[in-house]
């Protein structure tokens, strides 16, 4: 490891302080001092010695001292000079801002330039690429602000931290990560070809694109939904129908005008007579139309009293059958209440019998304690079946109860039921012979008035044709007459039937819309889906990233990702203190030796030491230990700077 260490350094001229110098000759120092004597500048002026800059990364600072009022003291030119060791070998380091004056020609004053940067490494002159090349030949510069200053790595963009933390760790296996998820099939296959990163803004770019789709489908549904034409109140059904009648009509018509156009015969005659009989078959289908409504309301209340009938007998049957079974049940129920009651009464009248207390063997009596036991075995028994028969009595007694309310409860309501049987008989019995009556009373069409008058027409129509009289030009103009109507109503037809088939197609585009909505909501679920398992996954990296990354820091550690409010991760790079964070937070001694921490790691990383400037270190009572030197600047009640080594 490349170790750094400031054996020496010295302060003339510089920003706010006269002439110090401290020299830990590689060991941690203190320096202390009251509030604005300088502690600030210290590391400041070793920033510019190296790179030209302050610790706030300005390049355009002003190092020289100023006045009261804030001008610049002229003839006071800042200058550091630092004595390095690394790896064991001096250097001198030396800079120094010359101020540089001439006196233009015909002029009494002089005049200033542009200030000069001399810079010196062991005494050699240096040009400033020279000189930076050098320095960073030691140490890059963005290295060196993080091993030397406790708040840099903070201070940088989340993005910065977090690529440097993951530097620290070797790559970590995604299959073994997978393999750790609750989805490693879906994940193996899901993660094969691309990175978790890149399926991730496949599938962001993949539901924007679906989402979008989605959006605009409730929009073309509403425009297929306008674009559906209005349709008649007939069916569709109906109006083919009415089209293939229509288009018989037609052919039938056209060739009745032919027949006009070349015949000879009495036309008119036979026209009328046709006409004749199609009014006959109006009317006759009107006059039966008219009688089935005369009749139809009381062949409603027909039907429905006959439904009402049956309904009452198949009641009151069920309600007989319910209880004949009750009746059953309580004939078996009062027959085994019997029974029991004799068994009952059959056990009060047994009695031990006394010559069981001598043995069938020796014809001896037995002792008397085993008469007792056998006296005491028969009264025990004896009870116990006593109590087994009272036992089965009340379960009985209580199931017959039971029945017997539940058998007089049907009785009442079968009666019930035959009175409401009986009534809809008698309903049904009227309306039948109501109903028969109706429809006795309405006169057959045949006997009307219009039939006899209408067939009467028709007869002298045919009186006419036989005899051949009459002319064609009335049924030559009526037949074209009926093919303009029967035209204009085929065409009316199809304008309807078009209307049904624009709004058939409709229809069909509204139902594909819909189909393809689910579709694309399933499709979209399938990417809420793997947007979950990549979260799982990355959790799970996550956990393996941040145990590895943690596991290299001693008090400090790093939160990497935070879940956002709809449940999906977001990157971050926070430092975290005992569960409190960095940028929030923790406290300036906390942030401090987390810095140290954090500064220990990333010299291992980068195997290299550098001098460390811990500003304000007063604020903490315990700093943590590093392996590289330690200037501490601290606040006391000195008017000037007090430097002291530490052992």
């Amino acid at each position: 490891m490349k170790q750094i260490k400031l054996l020496k350094v010295t302060y003339h001229n510089f920003k706010g302080i006269k002439d110090f110098e401290f020299e830990p000759n590689g060991k941690s120092i203190a320096v202390s001092g009251e509030n604005a004597v300088g502690k600030t500048s210290l590391f400041d002026g070793f920033l510019w010695l190296l790179f030209g800059k302050n610790s706030e990364e300005q390049t355009k600072f002003n190092p020289k001292p100023l006045d009261e009022n804030g001008n610049e003291v002229l003839g006071l030119e800042p200058e550091i000079e630092a004595i390095l060791q690394i790896d064991g070998e001096k250097v001198t380091l030396r800079r120094k801002l010359s101020e540089v004056w001439s006196k233009p020609r015909g002029q009494v004053e002089k005049v200033r330039k542009s200030d000069k940067t001399e810079l010196y490494v062991n005494e050699v002159p240096y040009k400033l690429k020279d000189y930076s090349t050098y320095v960073n030949s030691i140490i890059d510069e963005d290295t060196f602000k993080l091993l030397t200053n406790p708040m840099a790595f903070n201070n940088l963009k989340w993005q910065e931290r977090r690529e440097i933390l993951l530097s620290l760790i070797g790559d970590v296996d995604d299959h073994e990560v997978i393999k750790q998820t609750k989805y490693a099939d879906e994940l193996q296959k899901l993660l094969s070809s691309h990175s978790a990163d890149e399926q991730r803004k496949i599938i962001v770019a993949s539901r924007r694109k679906l989402h979008n789709e989605i959006d605009g489908i409730p929009a073309r549904i509403d425009e297929a939904n306008r674009a559906i034409p209005e349709t008649s109140t007939t069916s569709k059904d109906v109006l083919q129908g009415m089209l293939g009648s229509y288009q018989q009509q037609l052919m039938a018509e056209q060739a009745n005008l032919q027949a006009a156009e070349s015949s000879n015969d009495s036309i008119d005659a036979r026209h009328k007579k046709a006409q004749l009989e199609s009014e006959l078959s109006t009317k006759q289908a009107s006059y039966l139309q008219g009688s089935q409504l005369a009749i139809s309301d009381l062949a409603t209340d027909l039907s429905d009293v006959q439904m009402s009938n049956a309904k009452a007998q198949t009641d009151l049957k069920l309600a007989g059958q319910k209880i004949d079974s009750l009746k059953q049940e309580v004939s078996e129920e009062t027959q085994a209440r019997k029974d029991m009651l004799t068994e009952y009464h059959q056990l009060i009248a047994q009695k031990f019998d006394e010559n069981s207390l001598v043995c069938p063997t020796c014809g001896q009596s037995y002792p008397a304690e085993k008469q007792d036991e056998l006296r005491d075995n028969f009264n025990t028994h004896l009870s116990q079946k006593k109590s087994g028969i009272i036992e089965r009595g009340k379960q009985v007694a209580k199931k017959l109860e039971s029945h017997e309310a539940e058998l007089k409860k049907q009785v009442d309501g079968y009666t019930d039921l035959q009175e409401e049987a009986e009534l809809r008989q008698k309903q049904l019995e009227k309306i039948q012979t109501e109903y028969a009556h109706r429809k006795s009373s309405i006169t057959p069409f045949e006997e009307t008035k219009a039939y006899q008058d209408l067939q009467k027409q028709i007869t002298e129509c045919d009186q006419q044709i036989a005899a051949g009289l009459g002319s064609n030009d009335k049924a030559k103009q009526d037949v074209q007459s009926k093919i303009d109507k029967i035209d204009a109503g085929i065409h009316q037809v199809n304008d309807e039937l078009a209307k049904f088939a624009t709004a058939e197609k409709q229809r069909e585009r509204i139902t594909e819309l819909k189909a393809q909505e689910i579709k694309l909501k399933k499709a979209y679920a399938k990417l809420d889906k793997q947007s979950f398992m990549l979260d799982d996954y990355v959790r799970t990296k996550v956990a393996v990233l941040e145990d590895r990354i943690n596991s290299l820091f001693g008090i400090v550690n790093f939160k990497l990702f935070e879940t956002q409010k709809n449940g999906e991760l977001n990157d971050i790079c926070e430092a975290m203190v005992d569960g409190v964070p960095y940028s929030t937070d923790l406290n300036n001694a906390a942030k401090i030796n987390a810095g140290l921490d954090i500064i220990n790691t990333l010299s291992k990383h980068y195997d290299v030491t550098a001098p460390i400037f811990v500003d304000n270190a007063e604020s903490v009572n315990r700093i943590i230990e590093t392996q590289a030197q330690q200037i501490k600047l601290i606040v006391s009640a000195d008017k000037k700077l007090v430097a002291k080594v530490e052992e």
